[in-house]
């Protein structure tokens, strides 16, 4: 049996394209979409009508960024909102989806779970971990906190969201983190996706990595509308599509209680950001 996981792929066609077809030629038997199809990138309603298309009988599974797209559908702010440029992205996003499409991601799962295979081997995979869609695993999880996460043990643990690609044992148990399609945030510009084979009794791991038309992907998020209805956020997003690395987090916990004491706008937060970047 051979899976295919691929996850975070944010709007990206190019990117989701590419792996589709280097998933297609490895022909696996099962593929399952680990979330975060949509949102913080140029086109999450084409990458959803690529997904149908193409891949129809895939498991399609829900991330942080489905939440996050979901509940700024139900609930839009206006200008003059304290949260508004904080999710403006996701609200341009929403808008772009419709909401006939937010009517079908509500009907995604969270996991797969498989636990009777030959030999009485297993395998998990969701978005995130056990604790939820946010709260990921990453090479830096220490054992205590990767214990919870991943919660009953499984053979294979699969999990996504960090966008960065990752292999780990753990427990005599193989834990993965199959990275990011549409925006890898590992100091390596290729799309990453899992996969899976079982054979034997035994998983056979590998993360492949695939180039994409790149310039195409940036020329996106500028001709799609973006950059330009996605607020300040958006910029930093950018950026990372551009560098390959993580500027949000960081953006974040630097400048969160600065904002939300009333120190300075997020506008000009990005900004004063962007200039040492």
């Amino acid at each position: 049996m051979k899976i295919a996981v691929l996850s975070d792929i944010h709007g990206n066609v190019p990117a989701l394209n590419a792996v589709l077809n280097d998933i297609l030629r490895w022909q696996p038997d099962r593929i399952i979409v680990n979330g975060d199809v949509v949102n913080r990138g140029p086109y999450s309603k084409k990458v959803l009508e690529i997904l149908e298309e193409e891949i129809p009988n895939a498991t399609l599974l829900a991330g942080n960024h489905e939440s996050f797209v979901i509940y700024c559908a139900e609930n839009i702010y206006a200008p003059d909102h304290e949260r508004y440029d904080f999710q403006r992205f996701a609200q341009w996003s929403a808008q772009q989806i419709g909401l006939e499409w937010i009517d079908k991601i509500k009907q995604w799962g969270d996991h797969v779970d498989l636990n009777d295979l030959e030999g009485g081997s297993s395998f998990h995979v969701t978005h995130g971990s056990r604790i939820g869609n946010r709260d990921g695993i990453s090479a830096r999880t220490s054992e205590e906190d990767l214990a919870a996460k991943l919660g009953e043990p499984r053979d294979l643990f699969v999990a996504s969201h960090t966008h960065k690609a990752m292999i780990r044992n753990f427990n005599g148990n193989v834990v993965v983190n199959t990275g990011s399609v549409g925006q890898p945030l590992d100091d390596d510009a290729r799309a990453s996706y899992g996969q899976f084979t079982f054979w034997q009794g035994k998983w056979q791991v590998n993360i492949a990595r695939v180039e994409y038309d790149k310039v195409q992907a940036e020329k996106d998020f500028h001709e799609s509308g973006f950059l330009e209805a996605g607020g300040p956020l958006a910029q930093l997003m950018y950026l990372e599509h551009q560098k390959n690395t993580m500027y949000v987090g960081p953006f974040m916990r630097e400048y969160l209680g600065r904002i939300q004491g009333k120190e300075i706008t997020l506008v000009n937060a990005v900004n004063e950001f962007l200039l040492r970047m």
